[in-house]
């Protein structure tokens, strides 16, 4: 195992570091900015072929609008309006997204500055969010442990809280096999065992009720490919723009999520201790984004798994100053020749 420092560069007084974990299947790194992940590749194939979208340039880090492969929280995807109940009590937090609050606000784990402490396998990221940022009550310590384990990937969160809040964390990596960014995801395969999505409305809200994938482009029970122009029409599809969607996970599936690029053999295998998970098909990424090697930034560059609790369960949420937050998710990659 290989753990070191890569890159420092300095930007507006602020220290930006590249940290790497490598071992003899995989090379991932990672920023101590939001936990940014920049590189994931296989020994395989000499560590060269990038698996996540990578900005060109470190500083596009601190101005991260789409999230590009950081952690998420305090809590992940959509509070619709920004509002709710803990105990009785209503809470107003930050509005980043109209109408809704979207991975915790404008003050968040996505452009925190970690620590980061080598420990065995791996690295120790922590940082903590302030009582009434954002409009969250506690202050909450963060640990998020980067592991690697053979071909895997393992990021095991923690959190916990001097007040009662609520707390759900997740990763917002975008994965793309290819290799390099070679083609977009669409010609790429997934599975996701899950029956059913949460329904949103057209600011992407949700509603609270679930809708039956079985028939519809939303099913990916079997590995399907992605492009949805080879799928009857939804008006879920269309209040988003694009894949941008909760799905509820299969307690029962051993491997709830697998990615696969058929051109290049690259695979994703997904794992999670947690019952949703959000797949999000880069719909707005631009070209006014660059990514490594010049590439420029096209729509459904990129696919997100974001893994986490049922976002309008705020009852499954619920951290208390005696408990402990506690959520594992393993990104398994391998290559058939």
């Amino acid at each position: 195992m290989i753990a070191q420092v890569t890159a420092k560069k300095v930007v507006n007084d602020q220290e930006i570091i590249e940290y790497c974990l490598k071992n003899e299947h995989l090379e991932v790194r990672f920023l101590n900015v939001g936990g940014a992940i920049t590189k994931i590749a296989l020994a395989e194939e000499g560590y060269d072929k990038n698996l996540v979208l990578n900005y060109e340039n470190l500083e596009d880090y601190l101005v991260n609008d789409c999230y590009l492969n950081v952690l998420v929280g305090r809590t992940a995807n959509r509070i619709v309006n920004g509002e709710f109940v803990l105990a009785g009590k209503k809470f107003q937090v930050d509005i980043n997204s109209a109408p809704h609050n979207l991975h915790g606000g404008h003050q968040c784990l996505s452009n925190a500055f970690f620590e980061v402490v080598a420990v065995e396998d791996g690295y120790l990221l922590q940082t903590q969010l302030l009582h009434q940022e954002a409009g969250f009550p506690g202050n909450l310590q963060v640990k998020v442990y980067y592991r690697l384990v053979a071909n895997q990937l393992r990021i095991v969160y923690e959190a916990t809280t001097d007040l009662t809040t609520i707390v759900n964390l997740t990763q917002h990596a975008y994965f793309n096999l290819s290799g390099n960014l070679e083609r977009t995801i669409y010609d790429h395969d997934l599975k996701i065992a899950s029956g059913a999505v949460a329904e949103v409305d057209a600011t992407s809200g949700f509603t609270g009720q679930l809708v039956p994938v079985a028939g519809t482009r939303f099913d990916f029970n079997a590995l399907t490919t992605i492009d949805p122009t080879t799928k009857p029409a939804h008006y879920l599809f269309d209040n988003t723009g694009g894949y941008d969607h909760l799905y509820i996970l299969d307690p029962q599936a051993l491997t709830p999520v697998i990615f696969q690029d058929p051109a290049s053999g690259r695979s994703l295998k997904i794992t999670t201790t947690e019952p949703a998970m959000q797949f999000y098909a880069g719909n707005f990424i631009t070209s006014e984004l660059t990514f490594e090697n010049g590439r420029a930034g096209v729509a459904n560059l990129g696919a997100c798994f974001e893994t986490h609790k049922i976002p309008y369960d705020y009852a499954s949420q619920i951290l208390t100053p005696d408990d402990l937050y506690h959520q594992e998710t393993t990104f398994e990659f391998c290559i058939k020749k």
